[in-house]
């Protein structure tokens, strides 16, 4: 059954917005009492029937709710990359893969310094409903490196770079019982002073391998590794 996204909810009430609206009726040729599924990004799946096939502004009638309980964070922070398809592609393949939270963060050799928050989150959405799940992942504001490191926080931050170091390889450190954040640096990778005030902020230094990864091929290799751990 066709999944849609809505935070225009009302307790017996959903609208969907005129894109969803065009999609139902006009694409999916969805009718009145027909079964379509909701979901509010908030750990909620809402079974409805359609009351209204109004291209512009579909309205559903609530059924049933489900709750689902919110997940054991999974922190994605990195440099975005120049090329801006490869940064979509991060989160949309990251959401997939089980990533709550994307943050975008701007270090002294980052070679891209836009970030088109709107398009981003239309990506989690999209991504959100094809994954198959509840809860929406946050798409933070981009963030200067010191901002983040003096402000963010979590039970075990990773920091992954290429320079010489006593480094474990992070499948050695994850569990992903706990909340997770991992942080990829730009293709000119982090400076020394850069992983040194993350090393003051207890972050551990981890490998990913001996193979050099670009930006976007490391941010999926560490989620997938931080969310398969136990």
């Amino acid at each position: 059954m066709t999944t849609f996204y809505s935070n225009n909810i009302t307790e017996k009430e959903i609208y969907l917005n005129e894109n969803d609206s065009r999609h139902a009726i006009k694409s999916l040729r969805l009718k009145i009492n027909d079964s379509v599924n909701v979901v509010s990004g908030k750990g909620e799946l809402f079974k409805t029937n359609i009351s209204d096939a109004n291209p512009k502004k579909t309205i559903l009638t609530v059924s049933a709710k489900e709750l689902f309980k919110a997940e054991t964070p999974l922190i994605l922070a990195f440099s975005p990359t120049k090329n801006n398809d490869r940064n979509e592609w991060v989160i949309e393949k990251g959401i997939e893969i089980g990533m709550t939270t994307c943050i975008p963060v701007f270090t002294q050799n980052s070679e891209r310094r836009k970030w088109n928050s709107i398009r981003m989150n239309k990506i989690a959405i999209a991504a959100m409903k094809q994954s198959g799940r509840y809860w929406l992942p946050i798409i933070n504001e981009p963030i200067d490196f010191k901002d983040f490191i003096n402000n963010h926080q979590s039970d075990n931050k990773f920091i992954a770079h290429c320079k010489e170091a006593n480094k474990n390889h992070l499948s050695k450190l994850a569990n992903q019982k706990n909340a997770q954040l991992i942080l990829i640096g730009p293709e000119g990778d982090f400076t020394k002073e850069e992983i040194e005030l993350a090393k003051k902020h207890q972050f551990k230094e981890i490998s990913l391998g001996s193979n050099r990864l670009r930006t976007e091929t490391a941010c999926i290799a560490a989620l997938s590794i931080l969310k398969l751990s136990y």
